[in-house]
């Protein structure tokens, strides 16, 4: 007798071949959604005759690292991802923190960082789409490197250097090689410019994120400990925006300024002071200077010491949210957050706040410029006014005017 006739078939149905409810005819039905490999699948039996079988009839592997903001934003070419494929599985290839930031949405199969393994892994796999998005070597090579019906976005030339996949992807591809293009000419949103890359239309589709139950248990009870209320209304203040460019947030005596105003004006208004490891120092300053105001009461340490899912946890606590172009920014739009947002070195006309939000975009002749280093005074900086901003805030949040004085809380309270 043949040994081979003992060993378990594996089946793999091609896309669009197996008919919705068909029973597999093998005893491994490593297409399945359910199936694993190195452990039982929740039917806990071999996969022949199963009726919980549900094949993939499509899988499309999207490529995209970069910044967290970046990533998170992308994340709105899903909805129409999963319109086109609705049984499909779709692999997104990010970085490791991205990847603890994406976890458990719900429109993604299969997370995977971009590391040698993942790599590895993906080189035996077969996919109907890959979908590039980033402009550099690593990512370009890998999407190259992957067996595909069709590839779309960005890829790697045979030079090393990275060219556009298909016809509609060269107008995305080509606002990173022209300031003049992507400053002056420009009018589309990142995500408008992504849609049409693909060859698909954008019809206003959003990006969102979950936020991890366990993740908003402890913080809201940290926040909690820290004096922060859950019956007040709160304004989140980022203070950060990273070091690649110069300006996308405002120094310490602006925000510092901008928190004043809105606790002058609205002292019912709760503050959560957000940033990350490398803006500790710059919190303290923050909160030290409101306290010496005589506004630091309602003002709250969120802390910076926070996983990825617990950041979007401490965004979801809040109202509405006063930032740059960061991070932040796209946290609190995924999460649905009134935004109001400052636009200096960055281009606004790429953000879109879907209606949620207000943009203070300064308007100097040298913005945007995309500079690590102001060669300009910090012009954008001081362009945008501090009252303005809290206006918008107050306007975003639909706050009553408490008091018209200008005179800090604490003047209001001994004329009191």
């Amino acid at each position: 007798m043949d040994p081979s006739a003992h060993l378990p078939t594996i089946g793999m149905a091609r896309a669009g071949q197996t008919a919705p409810g068909a029973l597999p005819a093998t005893t491994i039905a490593a297409d399945c959604r359910h199936y694993r490999g190195d452990r039982p699948c929740f039917q806990n039996r071999l996969c022949l005759g199963c009726e919980r079988y549900e094949p993939y009839e499509q899988r499309v592997c999207v490529i995209k690292l970069g910044a967290l903001g970046d990533v998170i934003r992308t994340l709105g070419i899903l909805p129409e991802l999963r319109r086109r494929c609705p049984r499909g599985q779709i692999t997104w290839v990010t970085l490791p923190n991205a990847c603890r930031m994406l976890a458990n949405h719900p429109m993604i199969d299969r997370l995977l960082p971009f590391d040698p393994m993942s790599a590895l892994v993906l080189g035996q796999e077969r996919f109907d789409t890959v979908i590039s998005l980033d402009k550099e070597a690593g990512p370009c090579a890998l999407a190259m490197s992957l067996l595909a019906g069709m590839k779309l976005g960005v890829g790697l030339s045979e030079f090393g250097t990275p060219i556009p996949l298909n016809e509609q992807a060269k107008p995305y591809f080509y606002l990173g090689l022209s300031d003049e293009l992507k400053f002056r000419r420009n009018t589309k949103s990142y995500l408008r410019l992504v849609y049409e890359a693909l060859g698909w239309e954008y019809r206003g589709q959003r990006y969102e994120l979950p936020v991890d139950a366990e993740a908003a248990v402890r913080v809201r009870k940290e926040l909690e400990r820290c004096g922060w209320r859950a019956d007040r209304p709160t304004l989140g203040v980022n203070v950060g925006a990273g070091r690649a460019f110069a300006n996308k947030m405002w120094p310490v005596r602006r925000i510092v300024e901008v928190v004043r105003q809105v606790r002058d004006r609205w002292p019912h208004v709760q503050v959560l002071l957000l940033g990350g490891p490398e803006e500790r120092r710059t919190v303290h300053e923050v909160l030290h200077r409101l306290r010496r105001l005589g506004v630091g009461e309602g003002v709250v340490d969120a802390g910076t010491h926070h996983s990825e899912a617990e950041f979007v946890a401490v965004v979801d606590r809040c109202d509405a949210v006063f930032c740059g172009d960061t991070m932040a920014m796209h946290v609190a739009i995924a999460l649905g957050k009134k935004v109001v947002a400052v636009f200096g070195p960055t281009c606004e006309q790429e953000i879109d706040l879907f209606g949620e939000g207000q943009k203070l975009v300064a308007t100097v002749p040298c913005a945007p410029c995309y500079k690590r280093v102001c060669d300009h005074d910090d012009a954008c900086v001081y362009q945008i006014d501090a009252r303005d901003a809290a206006d918008a805030i107050g306007s975003v949040m639909s706050l009553p005017l408490v008091y018209s004085l200008k005179l800090p809380v604490a003047m209001l309270r001994r004329a009191g």
